[in-house]
Parts: C-alpha cells; structure tokens; sequence
C-alpha cells in the first residue's frame, strides 16, 4: 500500500524539503498520505512503466509539463491578517451548478488502467464530495453505467471526429444520460508528439473498452487492443474550426465549454460564438511543448474575458494553495486530473476521496491564513505581482 512507515531515508538537498519514503508498508492505508507528492510516488512505484508513463508524461522534453506546477510556487502571497476566519465556506458555483468547493475531476482516458473501478470510483469519491466531473470520451464505463451507480453532476468531454455522426451520437447520448454540458477539446486535432510514450508504447489490456465510442457507432472489429490508443488517434479531425461549434449547437440544447483556449483572439471569437465557458488548458502539457503554462496564461488572457465567461483553469494544480492562486487571478474553479489518477492508483474510490480530502482541507487553511470566509471574497490583493 502506500509508500509511508517507520523508516525514512535521509533527506537530500533542502533539508526543508521532505522526500517520500520509497517503502511500500503492508498494511498502511491512504489515510497514510498527506499531500499529493505521497500518491504521485506511490503511483509511479506501482504502475507498470508504460501506464505510469502513459498517465504522467508530456510533449516533447516536457518543459510546459513542468511549468505548470512550477509556475504556481513562482506566484507569491502576501496574505491579510486579523480579519476573523473563524467560519469559512468553500461551497461555489459553476454554470450556476452548486459545488462544495471549487473543482471539478478532469476528463481522463482509460481510467481502469489505473484500477479496475475506473471512473466509477472517481465518480462514486465526486459525489460524497459533492463536486462535478467531466468524463472523457474515452472512458471504460458508459455514460449509463457511471449514471446507476452515481447520482454525480457531470459533463462530458468530446472530440470531434472525422466520422461526425459517431461525434454527434456520443452527444446525444451524453444528453440523453442526464449530463449537464458539453466539454469539447479544442487543442487536439492532432496527436502531441510525446516522445516517452513513443519508448513506452502503451498497449491496453485485453478486455477493456471504450465503451461510449462503440455505444455511440464506431467499429472496433480487428484492431487490437495493443493498437487501439494509435487507431483512436488516427480518428480525431485536423479540419476542425469554429463552424464546428456553430454545428454541436445544432445537435444539442447543453451547454458548450472549451477546453484547451490559451490566446486573447480565440477567447473573443469564442465570445462571438456565445461560449458558456471556457477551459484554460495546454491539456496538462501534453500536446505542445513550451506552451504558456496555465497559471501564466490566466494572468495573460484574464482582461479578455471582460467578465463574459466563466474561466476554469486546467493543469498543475497540487495543492489546495494553487487552488486559491487560481481564484484569486479570476477563476471560477479549477480542474484536477493527475493528482485523481494517482489517488485512483493507490486505493481506487477510497484513494480519491483522500486526494480531494487534502485538496479541499489544503485550501480552507490556505484561505483561512490569507484572510477570507468565503470563496467569493479571494482576490489578487494576496497575490505579489513584482513588476506592478
């Protein structure tokens, strides 16, 4: 189980920097870990290399991979004092959707990879957390089975795909299982070039389905499993634009969010098109290397928004701090992905709650400590801008 116990390697480096201890205990449980550097260690100890590889990796020498949680310890705080934290509140809003605190689970693809309940577990730890998920396209459980066994809010992700009867199938089931609003990835009409991943094939697992695509009409008859993550690539659509969004208007009444917007220009043509919401994404790093982070990039674009979208930020989000960074620049919440896999890894549905647990308690004391009562109130007059 966890990498926690009673023996401790001698820290290196920054003695105020912990290491996690790479010792496996039988035994401990994920009540053990206290941050998220615990489960990121743990799952990368236990995962096969290519899966973990698969899960963490990024584009290119993966320099955006690394700025996206670098870029949050750069932003510093000069918090308020005196200001009577006693009672805090966390609960917020997202497209008017009632929240417990502000995050939402991230779309990931193959989730059983990292353990047999899959998205079924981290929609079962969303729902006692009362929080949204956003489920991928490419999830092993269907709209309909994650719908009986969880009463969770959710949206869906979706590409467009060449074949744009499948693409408008998978929306119209979406819709038809009760989800609230459609996700659509915006920065991926191509495949990024991952260049770990291409020394360490990922190769799916005899059995395991992407089960919403073959609801939806796509045919999977001879192409093996060890095949199918290139053969799903190969489907998304380089001709994608914004007419498309003009025709996912035409097959749905849901709300339409964009994840993966990043320049002023596209947030104003985004306006134009009468845009619920959008997603500050470089979809975690793992598309195009030396990306803006996401951090950066909501500090870059906020101004553009002009109060007309509701901005959620996407990637490098570790703790309940980078939370609170986020919603101080503007956000109205943040997305969490790998922190969930990693938790998924080390102790499925209970591993998850434990991971939003810590976030959750991270950003109560991180708000507390900065002056503020409730989500509402967070703004930059904690944040230290040097060049103001």
């Amino acid at each position: 189980m966890p990498p926690y116990g009673k023996h401790m390697k001698k820290p290196k480096g920054n003695p105020m920097q912990h290491e996690i201890p790479p010792l496996f205990i039988e035994g401990n449980s994920v009540e053990d870990i206290h941050d998220i550097k615990g489960f990121e260690h743990y799952a990368q100890n236990k995962l096969p290399m290519n899966i973990a590889t698969f899960f963490s990796g990024g584009a290119g020498d993966e320099i955006t991979l690394e700025e996206n949680v670098s870029a949050f310890d750069r932003l510093k705080l000069v918090p308020r004092v005196l200001k009577n934290v006693e009672k805090r509140s966390l609960s917020s809003t997202v497209l008017d959707q009632n929240i417990n605190f502000p995050l939402l689970i991230a779309p990931m693809a193959f989730q059983q990879l990292a353990h047999p309940e899959g998205e079924m577990a981290m929609a079962k730890a969303a729902h006692e957390h009362n929080i949204m998920i956003v489920l991928s396209t490419l999830s092993t459980f269907s709209f309909r089975e994650i719908r009986v066994n969880s009463n969770v809010s959710s949206w869906f992700q979706l590409y467009i795909y060449k074949d744009r009867e499948i693409t408008k199938n998978l929306v119209q089931l979406a819709e038809k299982a009760g989800y609230k609003g459609i996700v659509l990835t915006v920065d991926a009409p191509l495949y990024g070039k991952r260049v770990k991943e291409l020394y360490n094939p990922l190769t799916l697992p005899s059995g395991l389905e992407v089960k919403n695509l073959q609801d939806a009409g796509l045919d999977l008859k001879g192409i093996s499993t060890a095949k199918l993550p290139s053969y799903l690539a190969s489907l998304l659509d380089p001709s994608i634009s914004w007419n498309d969004i003009t025709w996912l208007r035409s097959v749905t009444s849901l709300p339409i969010i964009l994840k993966g917007v990043m320049n002023p220009k596209d947030i104003k043509i985004a306006i134009e098109h009468n845009i619920d919401a959008i997603i500050i994404s470089n979809h975690g790093g793992r598309q195009l290397d030396t990306s803006l982070s996401s951090i950066d990039t909501l500090k870059f674009i906020r101004d553009s928004v002009e109060g007309k979208l509701e901005i959620i930020l996407d990637g490098g989000i570790r703790k309940g701090i980078d939370i609170l960074k986020a919603l101080a620049l503007g956000a109205k919440a943040v997305m969490v992905g790998r922190p969930i896999l990693w938790g998924l890894a080390a102790g499925g549905e209970e591993g998850v709650k434990r991971v939003l647990t810590i976030l959750k308690s991270e950003l109560d004391l991180a708000m507390a400590l900065c002056g503020y009562t409730s989500i509402s109130q967070i703004n930059e007059e904690i944040l230290f801008f040097p060049n103001k």
